[in-house]
């Protein structure tokens, strides 16, 4: 019924009367991912590696102060396990955001006012954004990825130093399936915000109540210095929290509960040099991801559990651990990649003009407290580009490496590659 709904508004637009009060911009993609699988000590793959496609069409419209983006997210139009076309193919229609944005009068004073679902991302960093509260975005993804907004209403007003915001939001709109730990994070609620600038400096202040952290204050801030170097910083508190709780008594499974307070910070750095390169360095620490204890307390356990047969369901819980926002506590990001354009424009002759064509990027996430270490590369290829359209390359490679009895170690996937061919129209 939607996807009909979506095909009917498209053929509206394109009628000549219409067409022309709209704006509207297609994206596109098609993503072949090839994954080998590991066993851990909580889950025994039934396959040893896994074969895929997907596909995905974005459209995003705007008509006045309306805006909307809408994608049509088709999942394993291929798949080797077991092998089909189209067999299993789960297809989606996800209104990532609709919204109206403009300006009202209240009294003698006038502010800018936001109705409807987008996103609000208040994060500053790379690696991990604790400020994205409303909607986190999915942690460090390779291929195909559909994002939402959140529900919101918002009012707001600039001054000579910034701007203040008062907002409502309800996330529990979502047209993605989602699992059980996003469902119980789903919240609402209402809260205040101050962005202000100070020189080559710039801050935020969020205070924000809901009825799932009841209660949360965040902050940033980003300090330009000179051409080359930027810091950042951001951290936030939240009064309860969702976490996976393992039992105390090992015939009973890890359960999804309510926990108490708990606080994520983040601090780092960029640094731009004039041959384009770019690198990103940053920690932070989530007090809501198990500990190196508890990961090591899960394992023994599960490594207990899977001796009966009996049992071996209860150990696989255990993999829930792997659900968190953040698998560990403490997380370190390295990142890399190349304006190879800026590179160029120090050159005295064109023999390496078809570099230009080539962006390289490089993530290293490392995981101090137990060794774990997830790289993952991209080569992008822009292959066409007229203006008006163009159609980009993509080759992706992740690798999960480190100690065997890390966090990242008991994640099924050993290696991903993937390709992806994307465009816009």
């Amino acid at each position: 019924m939607r996807s009909t709904t979506l095909l009917a508004l498209f053929a509206l637009m394109s009628s000549p009367a219409i067409a022309q009060h709209w704006q509207v911009d297609w994206d596109w993609a098609l993503s072949a991912s090839q994954g080998q699988l590991k066993s851990s000590v909580f889950i025994e793959p039934n396959h040893n590696s896994h074969s895929q496609l997907d596909g995905l069409l974005d459209v995003q419209m705007g008509y006045g102060q309306w805006s909307g983006l809408f994608a049509l997210y088709s999942q394993s139009i291929y798949q080797n396990s077991p092998q089909s076309w189209f067999e299993h193919t789960d297809n989606q229609f996800i209104v990532r955001e609709l919204a109206w944005q403009g300006s009202i009068t209240i009294g003698e004073q006038s502010f800018d006012a936001t109705l409807g679902k987008i996103r609000l991302d208040y994060g500053v960093s790379y690696g991990y954004r604790p400020l994205d509260m409303f909607k986190p975005y999915r942690q460090n993804p390779i291929g195909l990825s559909v994002e939402e907004g959140s529900t919101v209403a918002a009012l707001s007003q600039f001054d000579a130093n910034g701007e203040w915001s008062v907002l409502y939001t309800n996330s529990h709109w979502s047209d993605n399936v989602v699992d059980h730990f996003d469902i119980a994070n789903q919240q609402q609620g209402i809260g205040i915000r101050r962005y202000g600038l100070i020189n080559q400096h710039e801050y935020q202040l969020i205070g924000y109540y809901d009825d799932v952290r009841q209660g949360a204050i965040g902050a940033s801030w980003v300090s330009i210095l000179g051409p080359a170097w930027e810091f950042h910083a951001e951290a936030l508190w939240q009064h309860k929290s969702q976490q996976y709780t393992q039992p105390e008594q090992s015939i009973t499974p890890v359960k999804l509960k309510q926990a108490g307070e708990a606080w994520q910070g983040l601090a780092g750095f960029t640094y731009t040099t004039l041959n384009g390169h770019s690198f990103i360095g940053e920690y932070w620490f989530d007090s809501r991801a198990w500990s190196k204890k508890q990961w090591q307390q899960a394992q023994h356990s599960a490594q207990r559990l899977q001796q009966s047969i009996l049992s071996q369901s209860l150990a696989s819980s255990y993999a829930q651990g792997l659900n968190h926002y953040n698998l560990t506590q403490h997380n370190l990001m390295l990142h890399w990649n190349w304006d190879t354009d800026s590179w160029l424009q120090w050159q005295s002759n064109d023999d390496w003009h078809w570099l230009s064509d080539f962006t390289p990027k490089l993530d290293l996430l490392i995981s101090p407290q137990d060794g774990g270490i997830i790289a993952t590369q991209w080569l992008t290829y822009q292959w066409i580009d007229t203006g008006e359209a163009s159609i980009d390359l993509e080759f992706t490679a992740r690798f999960l490496s480190g100690k065997s009895d890390s966090a990242y170690a008991q994640i099924n996937d050993r290696r991903t590659l993937l390709f992806m061919i994307k465009g816009k129209f």
